[in-house]
This record gives structure tokens, sequence and C-alpha cells, in this order.
């Protein structure tokens, strides 16, 4: 499937950025600006099917997302970069898209059952919950910019909510497998993470992934702290 996609900045390097399950691309809204205005960067930024102004499908696996990206994005990216579902799915698309570096942002590679449940059963009731308890949930995470609750009911008002169960129950059926990374590969992972163990984050670093830790982060690491993240990936970017 052809996805929705635009643009943002001139500069002379890009980078395609992958946003997760339920959101679009305008979760990237502040940690883009600093990537096209203090690193020059031009960004590719997409709407996954189901989301957004991207066509809604009878499938939502986890591979349905990967084809997509594939089909619809150009090869040889100066970067990828995804965030959870956006992770996952970028990791295991890398060996055909092969950009210069992908990026990793507390990737969705693995999810435990109550995890999951909770994102199959409660993820689709999101739009119907109330200010109140969306923050006893910790949405959006703290450290997020004023406005980006009523951003995520704007992108949820876009949302195939019907995907999740698709979605979680492929995932869950057919985790990331860790193997070697086909590009130079930067994950940062939360702190704790609970879609990263500790024990196979230190099986990718054994495998040659750049295995980074953003100390007190949250799963929305680019909503909590996108200056934060920029400087720990600051070496990365400017490369």
């Amino acid at each position: 499937m052809k996805l929705e996609t635009w643009t943002q900045g001139d500069g002379p390097r890009t980078a395609a950025l992958l946003h997760g399950a339920s959101m679009g691309g305008d979760v990237w809204r502040d940690f883009g600006k600093i990537l096209v205005e203090e690193y020059d960067i031009k960004l590719v930024l997409l709407d996954a099917r189901g989301h957004g102004r991207s066509p809604r499908a009878d499938s939502y696996q986890v591979k349905d997302f990967v084809a997509d990206l594939v089909e619809t994005l150009p090869v040889g990216l100066d970067f990828v970069i995804g965030q959870s579902l956006g992770g996952v799915t970028g990791a295991w698309a890398m060996s055909a898209l092969l950009p210069k570096r992908f990026i990793g942002l507390d990737p969705a590679f693995a999810v435990n059952a109550r995890s999951a449940w909770a994102l199959e059963h409660l993820g689709p009731l999101q739009p119907k919950m109330p200010d109140w308890l969306l923050a006893r949930l910790g949405a959006p995470v703290k450290g997020s910019a004023p406005d980006t609750l009523q951003r995520f009911r704007a992108m949820w008002a876009n949302w195939d909510r019907s995907m999740m169960h698709d979605l979680v129950r492929s995932g869950v059926r057919e985790p990331f497998v860790a193997v070697p990374p086909a590009v130079p590969s930067t994950l940062v992972i939360a702190d704790p993470s609970f879609v990263v163990s500790p024990k196979m984050a230190d099986n990718l670093r054994a495998l040659g992934w750049d295995v980074r830790i953003k100390p007190g982060g949250e799963h929305d690491l680019h909503l909590q702290d996108p200056a934060g993240l920029a400087e720990l990936l600051e070496d990365v970017l400017r490369a």
C-alpha cells in the first residue's frame, strides 16, 4: 500500500520518520523541528496504514506495515527513524530500504502478555477517555508540549481503531528476532523499557546494534524530551 507522505525542510540529508500505533506524522512536530533547524535534515513524514490520510485496510498485521514502508519509501535514505510500531516495522524493513542509518526509539520488539492485553483492549478506547483518566494512565507523557493531548485527539479521530486486535496479535505471534543489523543501527530505549528487555538489549549489543538507554526515559521519548533525545543522538545526527 502506498502511504500518504509529505516533506518538511530542504536540507542536504533526508530522514523518514515512522510513528507509533494510533498516532500520525504530526506526532513528530517538536523532534522534527529540531532535526530541521539544528541538523539541517529534510524530513519525509508519513501516516501508516489506517492512520491519518493513508488508506484503511482489511489487514493490519505487522508484516503489512513493513510492506507499506518498502513500497512507499525510497532506498538509500540518510536516516530512517521509527518509534514503537514505527521502530519495529522500520527495523524489519531495513534490509530492503538500506538507509545509511536506522534509529529506533523504544521499538516495539516484544510485548508481554499484560501489555498486549492493554494495547488490544484499552488502546481503542483512548479516544473516548476523559482527560483526567488519560492523565492517570500517563497519556501524554510528562514533559510533552502543552498542546499534546489536543493533538493526540486530532490524530485519534483519524485512526482506524479496529486495527489493534490484528496488530497486537501478529506482533505477539511473530516478535522481532535479534539478528545483526542490516545497516548501521542505533536504538534509544526507555528506562525501563517494556518493549526491549535488558536481556534483549544485551543480545542486540552483542550482535552489533548501538543500544543506548535514556535515563528516566519513557516510551514516548520523542515527546517527553525531544531536545534531550537529540543530544543523546548528537554524534549520529552530525555524522
